[in-house]
């Protein structure tokens, strides 16, 4: 596979996706795994954060959504300092989210044996809110990504592909 141009930005690669969610297990695990075997009061998840994640999906996701609607289907030039943003934006919301989902997800895991309890049962549910906004964060992310892409020709584009091209004269 070729390396993509100097200043251009590339997809992205699935093993960044499976990279960040592994970063995200293990530093979710170690957030809660530390201060437990030390004896440190444990950090508590705040329902709101849980509940700004899936805000700030819905947010991405109707970026996404409008992105697509004017790139393409309506074909529209868009500023390209605007679309490199968006795209940034798209990318980084695929990624952070991913991280955070796993990240979440071990916490999860972490508390499920103490579930009787009021405090780890809250943590639990606080995570599993949080597990939904984050995944809803990356899918968004992914299809703003997606929305950034330059079209191809119309579908109905009438031009022959293999057209002769014209010969070059010499000056």
């Amino acid at each position: 596979m070729a390396e993509p141009e100097s200043g251009t930005v590339a997809a992205t690669r699935w093993q960044q996706v499976v990279a960040a969610v592994i970063a995200g297990a293990g530093v979710g695990w170690l957030i809660f795994a530390v201060p437990d075997r030390l004896g440190w009061p444990l950090p508590s998840l705040p329902l709101i954060a849980s509940i700004a994640l899936g805000g700030f999906a819905i947010v991405v996701g109707v970026l996404a959504g409008n992105t697509h609607r004017r790139i393409q289907i309506r074909r529209e030039v868009t500023d390209p300092n605007r679309a490199v943003r968006l795209l940034v934006l798209g990318k980084t919301a695929l990624i952070a989210g991913a991280a955070l989902a796993a990240g979440y997800t071990s916490v999860i895991v972490y508390f499920l044996p103490h579930g009787a309890a009021e405090l780890p049962r809250q943590r639990i549910v606080n995570s599993a809110i949080a597990v939904l906004g984050s995944v809803s964060l990356a899918i968004a992310g992914y299809f703003l990504e997606r929305a950034c892409r330059i079209p191809g020709p119309p579908s109905g584009d009438a031009t022959p592909k293999n057209l002769p091209r014209t010969p070059v004269t010499p000056d």
